[in-house]
């Protein structure tokens, strides 16, 4: 019987959403994970809320939320490629066009979203200046190793930016593996508000390194050498 993750109650009676916000799915062309596949998961998991976030497209975030149970909310978002690194675009459920991190975050903030820098260590031209303009940093990231998701966490407390935890799921089995707790919400609005409100890294569990990298590469090759 899996863990579930789940609407963990205090003993003051308050609830926690415990969520994933970033997912890839087969509409990224580093991953093959079937969006049902993936509601699946997260609703055996009793995930609260996830976000599918694929590389440089909506069509995941769609296809999950039109797939998953109403006690399962579902972010929009993409994680794009920018002049200086990834950043997670949450709460936006149109493309932006534009790849200049600075007019990404501006856009993002502009359509009511939320802007997350993820694995930012792992980013060999994101600087500090650059993640202190985002919403949040990508503490967490259960594919980085120690080293990474350690200098990860250091950023976020020395430019005073929200911290989270999540996966960055490739395979369906690593879905769960980073979370972050927020206050309880019934509705995707209700979590955009609250979501940058004290988040706090609920599991932190890394995924097999080089399942992560062999799976990547058969996927490569089965669809073709990626230019990002």
């Amino acid at each position: 019987m899996p863990s579930r993750l789940g609407r963990a109650h205090q003993d003051t009676g308050e609830g926690n959403l415990e969520i994933d916000l970033h997912i890839h799915t087969k509409h990224s062309r580093d991953c093959q994970s079937d969006p049902r596949k993936v509601i699946a998961r997260a609703v055996e998991l009793g995930l609260g809320a996830i976000a599918v976030t694929d590389h440089d497209n909506w069509n995941g975030a769609r296809a999950a939320r039109m797939l998953a149970p109403v006690n399962l909310l579902v972010v929009p978002g993409a994680e794009l490629k920018t002049d200086h690194g990834d950043v997670l675009a949450l709460f936006v459920d149109e493309e932006i066009r534009t790849r200049v991190y600075s007019e990404v975050v501006n856009e993002i903030r502009s359509r009511g979203g939320v802007s997350i820098v993820p694995h930012p260590c792992d980013s060999s031209k994101m600087r500090p200046e650059d993640i202190v303009v985002a919403d949040g940093v990508e503490v967490f990231n259960s594919t980085c190793t120690e080293k990474s998701n350690a200098c990860a966490r250091e950023l976020a407390v020395r430019l005073k930016k929200p911290g989270f935890a999540s996966s960055d799921a490739h395979l369906v089995s690593e879905i769960g593996n980073g979370t972050t707790s927020v206050p309880d919400c019934s509705s995707v609005e209700e979590l955009r508000k609250v979501i940058l409100t004290n988040p706090s890294v609920s599991r932190a569990q890394r995924s097999d390194p080089l399942l992560h990298k062999v799976n990547e590469a058969i996927i490569f090759g089965l669809k073709g050498l990626w230019q990002r």
